[in-house]
């Protein structure tokens, strides 16, 4: 049973199997131009405290009680403290609605996963009020909702791996998004036109998602997706048995006290420490890896692995395997779900991620080296030729230019992480989708800069939700960031509001891959249709606080893939394997026999 009304008192309020929820209107203002209704705090899963630690999340029970849904509910515990309004009765959601939508209204719907690396963050990182009160053509209804993350939501080890508890975190993304279709149209939505939208670790999620509901034969719970920066072979998918993630299951145990406590009693006890320690001691192991970028706590492959010695060490995993193969595997197989896709990036994605003070070509290579350990010396050797050395090569190499106060090989490591971890993981996305017969896939560059005159990871984000406090108001009103605003988000909402997700009538081409079908090699395209992408954001750059020459710059441009892109992709896909799996070149136990190079 579903149904939208309101109150005696005009309270908006919402009947789902759960119960009836009781909501706030929030009235128009500078900040939001319409008004909206909001339901927060909403449970999707039960409390994952106690018992309920280190498992899988646990469906509610239907109820008739009247809920209040006006504050906030918990979120996932994070940042090494358990701050207040912080819990493990963290598996919320917030539900947002144009101002008197009816149970009758079939708007369509957008859900938003958010970002933090697998380690951080929570569901209302992005405005997605904001997101609903800008959209004024046709109503939209918005979700955002938390997941667990760091070691409670990703603990991937041998051990884990034999007691089922793998991916958790992306369990709870599946289970928010199937109570999202099973209830949304109890808030006026329609559970027919749902889009999955993402950053980051929000979008390699999504990745994960696209995969799973190919491979598992269940019922995808939504019918398109928007990737921000972000895809499925971004960073480092491995087994749960990679020596990285034992390495760091062993310092976790050691950090929480419990590295001598026997396999049999160990989630137990893991269970019934405070969770201050488990939270303390997860922070403390991110901490040790961040300068190095090979993070802890992130999903793994729960499929069966070849590699692994049966004979001296079983591991069981899920018969429901969250990520079944290699991503790249899936993507092989054409194991992947067939939907339109909006698919991104920023244009230097790894500036934030980089060592800031690496000035030698010697620190360029150890960095790298640490990343991706099987990276060989011919490997290296034609990274050092891609990205040539602004110290060796003063007046040819592109990345001689830095910001103040970064080393020499700044500008060099940005580009090479950006096209390793985000860029050319989201054109193999865009790649394989539509060589697989989607008619409907768009790629981006984000392009506007702010700190250290870069287009940052996670930029966009305050612009697609057309966030007025950070675009500004009146005369302190970013204009060209509003323009660039205006456009993003009113393609985003379009996206979310057509059916068949089709943009290419609002003046945004489909992307058509400029690489081949097969050996994944460059082809090009003598009729100039293939490989356009659209720029938001050129030359803005009025988030730059140092900037001397405040510029508009362009909200929107149609742009292709040239040879930066094409030798970039060429070399990061043929090496795709040695971030995934046990990070081996080539998986020759893949079923099909591709000669791909990619």
């Amino acid at each position: 049973m579903t149904a939208t009304t309101t109150t005696k008192t005009g309270q908006p309020t919402a009947t789902i199997t759960q119960g009836t929820y009781i909501g706030v209107t929030v009235q128009k203002s500078k900040r939001f131009p319409r008004g909206f209704e909001a339901f927060r705090g909403i449970p999707y899963a039960k409390d994952t405290s106690g018992q309920n630690r280190f498992r899988p999340p646990q469906r509610l029970p239907a109820s008739t009680k009247t809920i209040n849904a006006a504050k906030w509910g918990q979120a996932c515990p994070t940042d090494g403290v358990v701050r207040p309004g912080m819990g493990e009765n963290c598996l919320n959601l917030n539900v947002y609605r144009p101002v008197g939508t009816g149970k009758e209204e079939r708007l369509p719907v957008v859900v938003y996963v958010h970002g933090g690396g697998f380690n951080a963050g929570k569901g209302t990182e992005r405005n997605m009020a904001s997101f609903v009160s800008w959209f004024g053509e046709k109503g939209i209804v918005s979700v955002n909702f938390n997941y667990r993350v760091g070691a409670l939501g990703f603990l991937p080890s041998e051990v884990t791996a034999r007691k089922g508890l793998l991916n958790l975190g992306l369990r709870d993304q599946q289970m928010a998004l199937e109570w999202v279709e099973e209830n949304i149209e109890g808030f006026g939505g329609d559970k027919g036109n749902i889009t999955v939208m993402g950053l980051s670790a929000g979008a390699h999620s999504i990745g994960h998602h696209i995969m799973y509901y190919a491979s598992s034969g269940k019922p995808a719970p939504f019918h398109k997706a928007i990737l921000e920066s972000g895809a499925t072979t971004a960073r480092a998918v491995f087994y749960p048995t990679h020596p990285r993630h034992q390495s760091q299951f062993q310092d976790f145990l050691a950090a929480a006290g419990a590295d001598k406590v026997s396999e049999d009693k160990l989630f137990d006890h893991l269970r019934s420490l405070p969770l201050a320690t488990i939270v303390a001691a997860s922070n403390d192991v991110w901490y040790r890896n961040i300068d190095s970028v090979t993070w802890p706590f992130q999903p793994v492959i729960d499929g069966p692995n070849p590699y692994h010695n049966a004979t001296t060490n079983t591991t069981s995993f899920s018969s429901d395997s969250i990520i079944p193969d290699l991503p790249i595997n899936s993507w092989l197989k054409n194991k992947h779900l067939k939907i339109p896709i909006i698919t991104g990036y920023n244009t230097n994605e790894g500036a934030i991620f980089i060592p800031a003070a690496a000035s030698t070509n010697e620190e360029f290579r150890e960095f790298f080296k640490g990343l991706i350990p099987t990276l060989t010396n011919d490997d290296l050797t034609q990274l050092e030729e891609l990205y040539p050395d602004p110290v060796k090569y003063p007046t040819s190499s592109p990345y001689v230019k830095v910001p103040q106060g970064k080393g020499a090989q700044w500008a060099r490591l940005d580009a090479a992480y950006s096209h390793y971890a985000y860029i050319c993981p989201v054109l193999q996305t865009a790649h394989f989708m539509s060589n697989s017969g989607v008619d409907n896939v768009y790629v981006y560059r984000y392009a506007a800069t702010s700190t250290w005159n870069a287009s940052n990871h996670g930029d966009e984000a305050v612009i697609v939700a057309h966030d007025m406090e950070v675009i500004g108001y009146n005369k302190q009103r970013r204009e060209g960031l509003f323009n660039v605003s205006e456009r993003m988000h009113g393609y985003w909402g379009r996206f979310v509001v057509s059916k068949v997700g089709d943009l290419e009538g609002e003046g945004w081409p489909r992307f058509e891959s400029p690489f081949d079908k097969v050996t994944g090699e460059w082809k090009g395209d003598l009729l100039g249709r293939k490989g356009k992408v659209m720029v938001f954001g050129e030359g803005n750059n009025e988030r730059n606080k140092f900037a001397k020459i405040i510029q508009k710059g362009l909200a929107e441009k149609v742009e292709r893939l040239g040879d930066v892109e094409r030798r970039a992709c060429e070399f990061w896909w043929r090496r795709v394997w040695l971030s995934e799996g046990v990070g081996r070149r080539g998986d020759n136990t893949t079923v099909v026999k591709v000669k791909a190079r990619i």
